[in-house]
């Protein structure tokens, strides 16, 4: 699995469990994420998304929320090199973004707190406090031909990998959400599994009916999005 792919699933792991929850605006997290007297300057506007890395493969992603509830926000995803993740919610803060991304799902028990500048033409200083300050570049665009989606709907996981490799269930952190942009055209194996005491029905394409078996194989050349549907036994 490739570092991009592994964030961009840890992250919506993160979003995902954020707003099942907890279902607050707020930047949460297990310490003050931010300070509401200086949050936002009206002269600046943050603008800096997508994926940046330094030389020694420690990421950032900064994506925008959609979901009407984060308004204001930016979700921020963070992977190390050592293995170390973190992720959650962040406010401008004058020109920064700056907060706590150690938040009250995940099982950090010390504040991660960051401050988050702009840096050269297109990259990013991480500055996180009493550790270390790491420099970032936006990593090269991609042209993308389909953009593949699994989601869940009731309480279950899925694990899906391309064809030919294994699949394997994280029962440690489970995913229940996961986007993947593909370069050309690929087939992937897709499994789901109930949590105890839910049972899995079904899988939809795009909102219709597509399986009643747990296990598929799908090519995928377009965008698309399959949905695991699990009800409760």
């Amino acid at each position: 699995m490739s570092i991009k792919k592994l964030t961009i699933i840890l992250l919506a792991f993160v979003l995902a469990a954020g707003f099942a929850g907890c279902g607050t605006s707020g930047s949460g997290g297990s310490g003050e994420s931010s300070d509401s007297g200086d949050s936002g300057d009206s002269s600046f506007t943050w603008s800096r998304e997508g994926t940046f890395a330094d030389e020694n493969k420690n990421y950032v992603i900064i994506t925008k929320p959609d979901d009407g509830e984060h308004d204001g926000m930016w979700a921020v995803s963070v992977l190390l090199s050592n293995g170390d993740v973190h992720g959650w919610f962040l406010e401008p803060k004058g020109e920064t973004l700056y907060g706590n991304l150690n938040s009250e799902i995940d099982e950090n028990d010390d504040d991660y707190i960051v401050t988050i500048s702009e840096e050269g033409d297109d990259g990013l200083m991480m500055e996180v406090e009493g550790g270390e300050t790491y420099h970032f570049v936006k990593e090269e665009d991609h042209d993308y031909i389909a953009l593949l989606k699994i989601n869940t709907d009731g309480l279950g996981s899925f694990a899906y990998a391309p064809e030919g490799e294994e699949v394997k269930f994280d029962d440690e952190f489970p995913t229940q959400s996961a986007a993947e942009n593909l370069e050309e055209p690929k087939t992937f194996v897709i499994k789901a599994k109930p949590d105890e005491g839910w049972k899995f029905v079904k899988w939809t394409k795009n909102g219709e009916d597509f399986s009643t078996e747990p296990d598929i194989t799908v090519e995928v050349s377009e965008d698309v999005e399959y949905i695991a549907v699990f009800n409760a036994e």
